[in-house]
């Protein structure tokens, strides 16, 4: 398995991380725990010790299901987890809140469902647009210098936001959607990362399953699965057709490669510049194997152009020349 350092933290991670919002049991149709707790154990098996949760997830399930499905490995494998969303259980609604008063009862509520005195990187999972994020990752590094946790890391934020997080301290990860379809906001990121020594970490790395190639105009989602929403646009519309249009290239390297269309869509991730660490999730060990299988190997420089070259692509005037994007891109 591949790996990248953890920011300053002294860490190693795999380049391949689990992510646990499968593990939450909700919103991607039916998750059986019995699958997930596999599903942890094949990660670990292939190579990966980088795996992503969050106190929101399940409402603290993900957390507990990680911790159990790990055992006694939760102490020498690498676990991230994130606060920062909250559950209202009178309106039944979400609300985002990054408080320094809230930092450390969350905090706490996540050591004790993953069953850890200390966890090894702590995200802000988004900003609230209230808290100034300086106040946020100061209380942070409070716990920090407590133990309590081991790296700071920053989720959805804005490079201005990291840029303000680091005049108080070292931040070691960003977390950031970023696939071969929602690429663009990912790109203002690379050099910030690059200079301060900070590991990109991706999330939605598959496009939610789009890139996988199991979905085409024919799939339809239950109501339990959040991508029979109108807020998931990359499964309705016209940008599910435009988006289509990726998959199918995607099939076309997959059969001239032998590898599958996942595979394709995270080595071009793997090999892309800047790009530390890909997150992946997954409801049993099939899809475990399947997506660990995309390291140890690369691709060729005409098919990662290809996949630059996808017209379906749309940037801000800032990166539109397509010779400037894939010099920042490539890698090879």
């Amino acid at each position: 398995m591949e790996n990248t350092a953890l920011g300053r933290t002294g860490h190693r991670i795999s380049r391949l991380s689990l992510g646990g919002c499968p593990l939450g049991g909700h919103g991607w149709g039916v998750c059986d725990d019995t699958q997930a707790v596999a599903s942890v154990r094949a990660a670990l098996e292939s190579g990966v010790n980088f795996f992503d949760t969050a106190d929101i997830y399940g409402f603290g399930h993900s957390e507990e299901l990680l911790s159990q499905a790990l055992g006694e490995d939760r102490h020498s494998v690498i676990i991230a987890s994130k606060f920062g969303i909250r559950y209202d259980p009178s309106s039944e609604k979400t609300y985002k809140d990054i408080s320094p008063q809230y930092v450390r009862e969350a905090l706490i509520g996540s050591l004790k469902r993953l069953r850890l005195d200390s966890i090894p990187l702590y995200y802000i999972h988004w900003p609230d647009g209230v808290t100034p994020i300086q106040d946020t990752v100061a209380e942070m590094e409070k716990c920090r210098q407590e133990g309590l946790i081991g790296g700071i890391g920053l989720s959805n934020c804005s490079t201005e936001e990291i840029e303000k997080a680091l005049e108080v301290t070292s931040i070691d990860a960003v977390q950031v959607q970023c696939n071969l379809i929602d690429r663009a906001i990912a790109h203002p990121l690379f050099e910030v990362v690059a200079k301060h020594g900070i590991v990109l970490v991706t999330w939605g790395s598959l496009a939610q399953g789009l890139l996988t190639g199991k979905y085409d105009e024919k799939s339809r989602f239950e109501t339990n699965d959040r991508r029979s929403r109108e807020t998931y646009p990359n499964f309705h519309g016209e940008k599910f057709k435009e988006n289509m249009k990726v998959v199918r290239l995607l099939q076309e390297i997959a059969v001239e490669t032998g590898k599958t269309p996942a595979q394709i869509a995270i080595r071009w991730l793997l090999d892309t510049q800047s790009i530390g660490s890909v997150l992946f999730g997954a409801k049993n060990v099939g899809q475990v194997d399947d997506n660990a299988a995309a390291t140890g190997w690369r691709l060729s420089d005409e098919h990662y152009e290809w996949l630059n070259r996808t017209n379906v692509i749309r940037f801000s005037m800032q990166y539109q020349s397509l010779n400037s994007f894939s010099i920042q891109f490539k890698s090879h």
